[in-house]
């Protein structure tokens, strides 16, 4: 037979409450994840109006990184992103003519994605919205808090070269 529950769903209820105010309180995901969609929304807004998203910004940025052009793979790295989401990202913008994409010569199963001429040239629009962006952010985060979430970013995404993507 089984046990019943000495709790009331009354305590349950206050119970529940206690833990959602302790991780409210103190969650870091909570807060990442609240501070990234606000950073999302800032830069998505600059660059809408022609037509991108901040995440193919930053394929073109690690693009532009890689002098230019780079594996899938390694692109999906550097972005922390599964290689599945990539894909779908790389689809669309091969589909508005912003990236092409080619079997690597040293690995045939692999692809090398790189920047069209439109892509070139769409990025370079980006670019300058995005240094709007970024004043934005930085007011946002105050002076301080700017360069703690960089160093923060830096040390833990990219522990082996710090300051770089």
């Amino acid at each position: 037979m089984a046990r019943r529950s000495a709790k009331t769903p009354q305590s349950r209820r206050e119970t529940s409450h206690e833990l959602a105010r302790e991780l409210g309180r103190s969650c870091l995901l909570f807060r990442a994840r609240a501070l990234s969609r606000k950073l999302t929304s800032l830069y998505d807004d600059a660059v809408r109006p022609l037509g991108l998203k901040s995440t193919q910004v930053n394929v073109m940025t690690v693009i532009g990184l890689r002098e230019g052009e780079a594996r899938l793979t390694t692109l999906a790295q550097m972005l922390s992103l599964e290689p599945s989401s990539l894909s779908r990202i790389v689809r669309v913008m091969e589909r508005n003519g912003w990236v092409e994409s080619r079997p690597d010569p040293e690995d045939e199963r692999a692809r090398r994605i790189r920047l069209t001429d439109a892509g070139v040239s769409l990025y370079a629009q980006a670019v300058e919205r995005w240094r709007e962006s970024q004043e934005e952010a930085r007011t946002l985060l105050g002076a301080d808090g700017a360069l703690l979430f960089t160093q923060l970013a830096n040390d833990t995404l990219f522990p082996r070269a710090p300051g770089s993507v």
